[in-house]
């Protein structure tokens, strides 16, 4: 007798079919992402940086985007991203600019600090995920890293697919 299959809407992007034993070990990685993002949350507390104002920095590193981009790319509404935004431009980590092809859109893009703020960003959540892989076997470790790479690789594919060039590197860069 075939597995029982589960079908996950099209919500958001997303249109997946899975057997009931792939959703439940999915189950178990997302529950693992969750915590991964607590445990990152906890270490940006030392960047004095929460982890949606970690998350603008990192989407706004590769170049300025739209604030409804943004929105778009963290999959929230344009007046969250606002009051994020906000508190990043107070600390003179974000600028805003009137888009030169569209002078009613507003632009971010990182300023010299914001880069700063980002880059002790990697290096605190670098340092918790380290401190967590150190409890693994050496081999473990690797497989760990490499599954994040991997999914990470998958999450610029989809990022691309969804929003086209100059997004991400694209798919395989």
């Amino acid at each position: 007798m075939p597995d029982p299959v589960v079908r996950v809407p099209k919500d958001h992007g997303y249109d997946v079919t899975m057997t009931i034993e792939g959703s439940e070990r999915s189950a178990d990685a997302v529950r693992a992402a969750a915590r991964l993002a607590k445990v990152s949350g906890s270490a940006l507390a030392d960047a004095e940086l929460t982890l949606p104002q970690y998350r603008v920095l990192v989407f706004l590193a590769g170049r300025g985007r739209p604030a409804t981009h943004v929105a778009a790319l963290l999959g929230v509404t344009p007046s969250t991203v606002t009051s994020v935004v906000d508190g990043l431009v107070v600390r003179d980590m974000v600028q805003r600019s009137s888009d030169p092809e569209d002078r009613r859109r507003v632009v971010l893009s990182l300023t010299p600090t914001g880069h700063r703020a980002m880059a002790l960003g990697d290096r605190v959540v670098g340092a918790a995920l380290d401190r967590l892989l150190a409890r693994l076997d050496p081999g473990e470790a690797e497989a760990a890293l490499v599954g994040l790479e991997l999914l990470n690789k998958a999450m610029e594919a989809a990022l691309y697919e969804r929003f086209g060039a100059g997004t991400t590197a694209g798919p395989g860069e």
